[in-house]
């Protein structure tokens, strides 16, 4: 995770920057959307000549991506990345540009933010889905982010600033997270120094913010969201930084008024969703969020417990308390008060889950595997199930088991680096190394490193390999170089 030493002017360079690039890749569609909403706005231009080439863009995406894994904490959580990027495509397919053109990803930082990249990657704070209150909220900032996106706001920016290279600001900003992992690195205070101004020149107007509310809660409409989830979601960003010495990253390029949220919740008053479904999934989503990034199991634990007693003993803080005992070491207690919520709340995956992940504290894997059962009976599609399914499998021993069963993971999850990493466990602890080099290239491919996954490519061995495994190995190699060749 990044270390507190690291300036909030970097996140909000990382969002300014990766925006600039993603807006640069919208297409025909994007505009054919913006084109159809009537916002009712001043023209600000087609910066269609301007756009950044779709192979640099990627380029600088896969560059960052990079860096970003080199010197970020992901969340280690099979099912908050889930459920992050099923609301992340459920939001994008809400848009004219598919899905399949973003990949969701999960960072463990407490700030409330998420921004989107080059290569569409979009990056989601364990604290924006903290601060969140229902999914709504959590909704309107992705659909916010995506509305610059496919407004192409950065890319009128870069119009109106031509001066400005996007690929050096990609390059300071690597040197600026660096720097603040080793703060005795020389070119830190350069770097610092210019991208204070890359982040003035990258800033969103006034009139980019309206255009951007407006298609957002459009966006969350189409998606079946509550529109007014934005204009509530202002005031707790509003409410967060009256109390805090620094301002939320989100609204560092997100500039925030009482007459903009006024504006919102108008806006929103005439956006009527044919319905409104908000995943039960959320709630518990949260409260894994929130003991997975406690400082101590204990103060996590102490937080639901206090809430409880004070009068919310609603289903996601007594799921929250649960997962806080497991965490403090404490499965039994964790599986009679997981019991009694499974009768009270009804059948849910991550409750299955949840009680899964007790029985593997205790070192009983047979009674975990039993628990993951019963649930997949239920949830065949449920993610985390089939993930702690695996690493029981792999606890109790049988390698092969888990091998066949990331090899189906793979294929329904093709976009996820932690099923691929856990394939390539797999793959090593059933004594197959070129399955896992395999497994471990598209572990970095999928997160815009295609130079790593060619590295692990070469360890896929002539000898030892099978025909297939070869034969796929020499597919990725001259697909992958293809792409950074055609990135210049």
């Amino acid at each position: 995770m990044m270390r507190d030493t690291l300036a909030v002017g970097i996140r909000v360079t990382l969002g300014a920057l990766a925006l600039a690039a993603a807006v640069a890749l919208a297409g025909p569609a994007a505009r054919a959307q913006a084109d159809n909403l009537d916002l009712s706005l001043p023209d600000l231009g087609n910066p269609s000549s301007q756009a950044l080439p779709a192979g640099e863009a990627a380029r600088i995406g896969q560059e960052m991506m990079r860096e970003i894994r080199r010197e970020v904490d992901g969340l280690d959580d099979p099912a908050v990345n889930a459920y992050i990027r099923d609301l992340g495509a459920r939001i994008t397919t809400a848009t004219d540009t598919p899905a399949a053109d973003y990949r969701f990803f999960v960072i463990n930082d407490p700030r409330i933010n998420a921004f989107a990249m080059p290569g569409g990657f979009i990056g989601v704070h364990t604290g924006l889905i903290s601060a969140a209150r229902n999914e709504s909220e959590l909704g309107s900032v992705i659909a916010h982010e995506l509305a610059h996106v496919t407004q192409r706001h950065i890319a009128r920016r870069i119009a109106a600033a031509e001066q400005t290279s996007l690929r050096t600001a990609a390059m300071v900003l690597a040197g600026l997270v660096i720097g603040s992992q080793n703060p005795q690195a020389g070119a830190a205070a350069v770097t610092t120094g210019m991208a204070s101004g890359i982040d003035s020149q990258l800033a969103y107007s006034r009139d980019h913010e309206r255009e951007a509310d407006r298609t957002g809660m459009r966006i969350l409409t189409r998606a079946n969201l509550e529109p007014m989830g934005m204009a509530d979601f202002f005031e707790v960003l509003q409410a967060d930084n009256r109390y805090r010495s620094r301002a939320p990253a989100f609204l560092s390029t997100h500039p925030l008024t009482r007459a903009r949220i006024a504006d919102v919740r108008s806006m929103a008053r005439d956006l009527q969703p044919d319905s409104v479904f908000e995943s039960p999934d959320f709630g518990y989503i949260r409260a894994r969020v929130e003991v997975a990034t406690a400082d101590q199991p204990d103060a996590a634990l102490e937080a639901f417990r206090a809430r409880i007693e004070s009068g919310d003993d609603s289903h996601p803080q007594r799921y929250g308390r649960a997962v806080a005992l497991i965490a403090d070491g404490q499965p039994a207690a964790a599986t009679r008060r997981l019991e009694a919520l499974l009768d009270d709340a009804g059948a849910h995956d991550l409750l299955y889950l949840a009680l899964a992940e007790a029985a593997l504290e205790a070192d009983r894997t047979d009674a975990a595997l039993g628990r993951i059962d019963d649930g997949l009976s239920l949830f065949p599609d449920s993610v985390g199930l089939r993930v702690t399914r695996v690493e029981a499998l792999l606890q109790a021993d049988r390698a092969r088991d888990a091998l066949a069963a990331t090899r189906r993971l793979t294929h329904d999850q093709p976009d996820a680096p932690g099923i691929w990493a856990l394939h390539a466990r797999a793959a090593s602890a059933a004594s197959d190394p070129d399955e896992s080099a395999l497994a471990m290239a598209h572990h970095y491919a999928v997160q815009g490193d295609l130079r790593a996954g060619l590295s692990q490519l070469r360890r896929v061995s002539d000898i030892s390999a099978t025909a297939g495994q070869l034969a796929r190995a020499d597919a990725l190699r001259s697909r992958w170089e293809a792409r950074l060749d055609s990135a210049g």
